[in-house]
């Protein structure tokens, strides 16, 4: 018996150093447990949703103003504020009954504007500083036109003023450079100071009998300016207020 143990003991201390020990088969319990670790291990594999499509955009309910985003200009309860600086043409809007001070100024790009019936009152330097704008069509609803409303708008060379316009305030187109024909209403009354100061290359003016008052150096620096046409006795016949060699021509 004790030989017998002997020799077992031999066999298995020869097996351990040949590295060759018989594999521990696992019972079905232990099977299950590693299967079950496994499994918590790795998270399984979730299907991935397919992106929805965005819905087709619905136009937005027509509100009879126009969005800021596709304007250009920026708007608030019928008062047209700011323009965008590029644009060149400016069509305005209906629905628009006021032109805020300084709404256009500098915009160096502008060409033209086009300011609709709606529009009653423009704002003190609306225009000031838009050296490429060369055409201002008015409507007929303006009464009210802002100091220094076009001041510097070295390109235009015509305006006629709107038909209800009483009153041209300070400084209005002062330094028109290229202003050659300036149209004013039959029922104006009032020039104000500066107005057409450096002017320089206006060269006739017609100035409605209604006009009883024009303010000093209104035409200072007009040199272009040949002739004056007037009533008599009215106002404008007086050449103190005109360059040495205008002519003044009454009917």
């Amino acid at each position: 018996m004790k030989k017998l143990a002997i020799a077992s003991l031999l066999i298995m201390a020869l097996f351990t150093a040949c590295g060759k020990s018989e594999p521990v088969e696992e019972t079905p319990a232990q099977q299950n447990e590693a299967a079950a670790e496994t499994s918590a291990e790795t998270p399984a594999e979730t299907p991935t949703e397919a992106p929805a499509e965005a819905p087709a955009e619905t136009p937005a309910e027509s509100t009879g103003t126009k969005s800021n985003n596709s304007s250009p200009y920026d708007f608030s309860e019928g008062t047209l504020t700011k323009a965008k600086s590029t644009a060149e043409e400016i069509v305005v809007a209906d629905d628009i009954t006021t032109i805020a001070s300084f709404a256009f100024r500098d915009c160096t790009d502008l060409k033209k504007v086009v300011i609709p019936d709606s529009v009653t009152s423009i704002g003190e330097y609306a225009f000031s500083g838009c050296t490429s704008l060369e055409t201002v069509q008015f409507g007929s609803g303006v009464t009210q036109l802002g100091k220094n409303a076009f001041h510097g708008c070295t390109a235009m060379r015509s305006v006629t003023l709107p038909a209800n316009l009483s009153q041209i305030q300070d400084n209005t187109f002062t330094d028109c450079t290229a202003l050659v024909v300036a149209d004013l209403p039959a029922n104006l009354t009032t020039i104000g100071n500066y107005v057409f100061k450096g002017c320089t290359s206006l060269k006739k003016m017609v100035i409605p009998a209604s006009v009883t008052s024009i303010g000093s150096s209104s035409f200072d620096g007009c040199e272009a300016l040949k002739s004056v046409e007037c009533a008599a006795g009215s106002t404008a016949d007086n050449a103190a207020l005109y360059p040495e060699n205008t002519v003044i021509v009454t009917k």
